[in-house]
């Protein structure tokens, strides 16, 4: 094997979107090099929180212990439960007394799905308590967005692959505990699916098909596998990975314990 000197592109070799066609750094034998990226990742928890009440000073109690005391993580709480919030949201919390109790900060993230607002979970630097409603509110039972990526336009090329891999947590019930990756709207991979499993490894290659409009995407690991799902998203423009929790019960929690997004470009 000859060897190879490397000379780096700038950030332009990922950014053509008129064909998706990728210029990669040259070694001396002028074969183009590809260079995989992480666009996001993140060990910090994020998850859907089960039923509970939020005192008047932020206080949460939770009516389902989690796994561990975790302290620093993001929960989804439905609307109301925090004062002056009427659709509810993303709160940093630290459970900072037990698996249980803990306290809820103000700034609140909301991640709509397929748009351009992207959050990966950071420890906020300023931490005020919320005013919680001191009543008790009823978890989520719908499709939530815990976290949203940027892919940038053309970064993926022709032939690429984005790599999502995304390690779930759940408690252990006959209820329904569901995971879904999406790309812009649709979704892409099966879905991961537990109830009296306590979670897994869910892994999702999302490769573009020869031109920046078309993708297949596939689920390897987790507790779900199956065909090829396939898409048509236009990647020539800026878009985004959207990773989605759900539970069935009010009481259940799912929780992403970390998660990975790679971006493996060729032309």
């Amino acid at each position: 094997m000859p060897n190879l000197t490397y000379k780096l592109a700038n950030s332009a070799f990922l950014t053509d979107t008129t064909d998706g066609a990728i210029t990669g750094a040259l070694g001396s034998q002028a074969q183009v090099q590809y260079f995989p990226r992480i666009l996001a990742a993140s060990g910090i928890p994020v998850m859907v929180a089960n039923s509970g009440t939020i005192a008047t000073a932020g206080v949460v109690t939770l009516g389902t212990a989690l796994p561990a005391q975790y302290r620093g993580c993001f929960m989804y709480f439905p609307a109301s439960a925090v004062v002056g919030d009427s659709t509810g949201g993303i709160y940093y919390v630290d459970m900072d007394t037990s698996t249980t109790v803990g306290t809820v900060y103000a700034g609140k993230y909301g991640v709509a799905n397929g748009v351009t607002t992207a959050f990966s979970p950071q420890i906020p630097s300023t931490l005020t308590a919320v005013v919680g409603s001191n009543s008790a509110y009823t978890g989520s039972t719908t499709a939530t967005n815990l976290i949203n990526v940027a892919i940038p336009a053309g970064a993926i090329g022709n032939n690429g692959v984005v790599r999502v891999t995304v390690n779930w947590t759940t408690n252990n019930s006959a209820g329904a505990k569901t995971g879904k990756t999406f790309l812009a709207t649709t979704q892409v991979g099966q879905s991961a699916a537990y109830t009296t499993s306590t979670g897994g490894t869910q892994m999702i290659g999302i490769r573009n098909r020869g031109v920046l409009g078309v993708q297949t995407a596939q689920i390897v690991g987790g507790t779900s596998t199956g065909a090829p799902t396939y898409a048509a998203v236009d990647t020539s423009v800026a878009t985004y990975v959207g990773i989605q929790g759900t539970v069935a019960v009010a009481t259940d929690f799912t929780i992403i314990e970390g998660f990975t997004v790679e971006l493996l470009p060729k032309d």
